[in-house]
């Protein structure tokens, strides 16, 4: 009976991952349409993911934490739901940057509820944290995968505010299957946040959020950049899920080797991946300005090695957070350690549509080449450093 419950826990926790996932890419995708449409700039796009990612940060360890300790975890996840849902319908209904940037709000409420509580669900129940993950990683990720192909689809049959409309179905399917199936875990977490922060904590913030400030760069404006060079939609869409798919296989992989092997170095020679195939990108896109033609076949492949460079950190990442967690904090560490994330992904976005808007894409994407660079230094360091740890303790 207990095996059952795992297995039935893992099942409908994948399958609301799908959806939270799924959500992720609501916006960048719309941009853009936004941006043909309603007249917003390369820079206003990027507030907009910014302030998604802002609300995130500061609300993200706050919500893991008051989770924990009033013994909400399940409620928290279900109103994600639920702001979701609001989000794609005031995007529907905007017509211009105010009512966009309250759909960012509601969609930076949900982003706050799903990881951290979804992660100490899991972390309570397996003993293999990371293969776990791993396989909870893969129903984000296939949420991924689909979203821009189904976004853009939906948006080339619809008119695009019917498309926004449509996509509140998702998230009431995961809302009722939280609501009916769940069930509270009886642990109350610890009290206290600054338990929380700690050296490893914090270093493990910075790596992540760099990574993520990368990843959210990427697919916040890789479509708007196919599209400029003569790309449709639905290829945009297509060629962003090739590169999030990968992580289908990449996630679970992840989980699996952070179970056997150094998780601090999986990270760290997925970022020294990451920071080469950016190198590599960055003359693909110098050969686009200058041919003002898609080679799709080198694209295709880098945007794949990028994608599996990133995704395979994602299980490691949430499994290592878990594990520095001091006491009964596994939500508020991991709230942590996505919040002070979306930190990075809020300052960079905008400094990246800026750098698009005045001086072009390549220019925008050698930035995120460059903080996979630091990131990868940074991980380097935090090895050195948890050697000693572990030799001192």
């Amino acid at each position: 009976m207990g095996q059952f419950i795992k297995i039935h826990t893992l099942v409908v926790l994948s399958f609301t991952h799908f959806v939270n996932d799924f959500y992720s890419l609501l916006l960048p995708i719309f941009i853009p349409v936004l941006v043909l449409q309603l007249g917003i700039d390369y820079f206003e796009a990027g507030i907009l993911v910014a302030s998604v990612a802002i609300i995130g940060a500061i609300l993200q360890s706050p919500v893991g934490y008051w989770a924990d300790r009033y013994k909400k975890r399940v409620t928290f996840i279900a109103t994600g739901f639920i702001f979701y849902a609001l989000g794609a319908i005031i995007l529907g209904l905007s017509n211009g940057f105010s009512l966009l940037l309250l759909s960012s709000f509601f969609i930076g409420l949900a982003t706050t509820t799903y990881h951290p509580q979804s992660t100490n669900l899991i972390t309570k129940k397996f003993a293999r944290k990371g293969q776990a993950l791993g396989i909870h990683g893969v129903g984000g990720q296939l949420g991924r995968f689909i979203s821009p192909i189904l976004i853009a689809w939906l948006i080339s049959r619809l008119k695009w505010r019917l498309a926004a409309i449509v996509l509140i179905l998702p998230a009431f399917a995961a809302l009722i299957l939280c609501w009916s199936t769940l069930r509270e875990p009886t642990q109350r977490g610890d009290k206290g946040l600054a338990g929380t922060i700690t050296l490893p904590i914090f270093l493990l913030v910075l790596i992540l959020g760099l990574r993520g400030a990368v990843f959210q760069g990427i697919i916040s404006f890789l479509p708007s950049f196919l599209m400029e060079k003569g790309s449709s939609i639905g290829i945009a869409g297509l060629l962003t899920g090739i590169m999030l798919g990968i992580g289908l296989i990449a996630q679970p992989l992840g989980g699996i080797m952070g179970d056997r092997v150094s998780k601090g170095k999986i990270i760290f020679l997925s970022l020294v991946g990451l920071t080469i195939f950016f190198f590599f990108f960055h003359f693909t896109m110098a050969s686009v300005v200058e041919e003002s033609t898609l080679n799709y076949e080198v694209l295709i492949a880098l945007l794949v090695g990028i994608g599996f460079c990133i995704f395979i950190t994602f299980p490691v990442g949430l499994a290592l957070s878990a594990e520095l967690t001091r006491g009964e904090r596994v939500g508020t560490s991991v709230g942590l350690v996505f919040g002070g994330g979306m930190v990075l992904s809020a300052l960079t976005l905008p400094g990246v549509g800026y750098l698009i808007d005045n001086y072009g894409f390549q220019t925008g994407f050698t930035l995120l080449g460059i903080l996979a660079a630091v990131a990868t230094l940074i991980s380097g360091l935090y090895i050195r450093l948890d050697l000693k740890w572990r030799q001192q303790g």
